[in-house]
């Protein structure tokens, strides 16, 4: 696609995007923001406004559904095999747990990543980072930050290195600056190989209240927000974002890749609509049942990069999901596949 046909096709006098081409472009984001290993991760207010900027752009090649299939290992069908698979698990928890608040784990399957509170009520929010040595971008993550004080402060009997200060905050158009925003900061070594970084914004940035949390933390794992319990055999985590998307890659072969995708309520297609929704060559849709309900399933085919499979489906409580899946699944690993995603919001 040249400039001047993605100029048209996704400026600002493009006709409005589907829900299914918005789904894809916001899963592309996800995957995308800080690639897949996130050392140091701004909040999630300035990650989604700064991908709202793009997300027209984006679709204009994700909207045919984004499904890394190139020949190579893993085709043709038949060649998969499925196997019982664990996401990995967060390592800490918060006791007592915050009232109105659970996390969101973003990571990969190397290193712990890191679990996202939110209030519901929009007062404050809060990150927790486990690394195995003081973390890359410690120092990097004030340059555009106004710091207001540093000092060094106990936690457990640690001592810990606390940062306060003040943030821009972006508009919803991902460019203008709103507001700025009060943070703190901590880092310790909470036990050997376990440093921990804490970030708060909002009532968060006391350092009273920052402190509680840091105390409050425990030994005790929690799984991912969304998890799978197959896999291809010879696969692993390549990374999770933000408890809406998991991405599974072949080990061998790492264009080859599977994606699981809680999308935004405004992005979700009414099932009937699926299949008239996704660009380029598709096949029939096909009316399946996952996890006790009706789900849509479509064979997708843009050439060796974009071929496989996309399925709408629902969790028994009613939340949707989608997967992109490579052409060297069946139809019924498809399915089997899918039955095995969870959903712990």
């Amino acid at each position: 696609m040249n400039d001047l046909t993605l100029l048209r096709e996704a400026g600002p006098e493009a006709p409005p995007l589907s829900p299914a081409a918005r789904s894809a472009a916001r899963a592309a984001l996800l995957a995308e923001i800080e690639g897949p290993v996130p050392r140091r991760r701004p909040s999630r207010r300035f990650v989604v406004r700064t991908g709202v900027a793009v997300v027209a752009v984006a679709a204009a090649w994700t909207a045919a559904v984004v499904i890394a299939a190139p020949d190579g290992p893993g085709t043709p069908a038949t060649s998969v095999t499925l196997v019982d698979f664990q996401t990995p698990t967060f390592p800490l928890s918060l006791d007592p747990a915050p009232v109105g608040m659970r996390p969101a784990f973003s990571g990969d399957g190397e290193s712990a990543g890191f679990a996202e509170y939110d209030s519901a009520d929009g007062a404050g929010r809060f990150t927790v980072g486990v690394h195995e040595d003081v973390p890359d971008g410690w120092e990097d993550a004030f340059t555009h930050a106004e710091v207001t004080g540093r000092s060094e402060i106990g936690v457990d009997g640690a001592d810990a290195d606390l940062v306060r200060g003040t943030r821009e905050v972006y508009c919803d158009d991902g460019l203008t600056v709103c507001e700025r925003e009060r943070f703190a900061e901590l880092l310790w070594e909470r036990r050997e190989d376990q440093w921990v970084w804490l970030t708060g914004e909002g009532r968060y940035s006391s350092t009273s209240e920052l402190v509680a949390v840091a105390e409050s933390l425990v030994d005790r794992p929690q799984r991912a927000t969304l998890t799978a319990e197959l896999a291809p055999a010879g696969w692993s985590v390549q990374f999770y974002k933000m408890g809406r998307v998991l991405t599974l890659v072949n080990d061998a072969y790492e264009q080859q890749t599977i994606t699981v995708h809680v999308p935004l309520p405004e992005d979700v297609s009414p099932l009937a609509q699926v299949r008239g929704e996704l660009m380029g060559p598709v096949g029939p849709q096909l009316d399946v049942t996952v996890q006790g309900r009706p789900a849509a399933l479509v064979r997708v085919d843009n050439g060796p990069r974009d071929r496989g499979w996309f399925l709408q489906a629902q969790f028994e409580d009613g939340t949707t999901f989608t997967l992109q899946v490579p052409d060297a699944f069946t139809q019924e690993q498809v399915l089997e596949f899918a039955e095995r995603v969870t959903h712990h919001p």
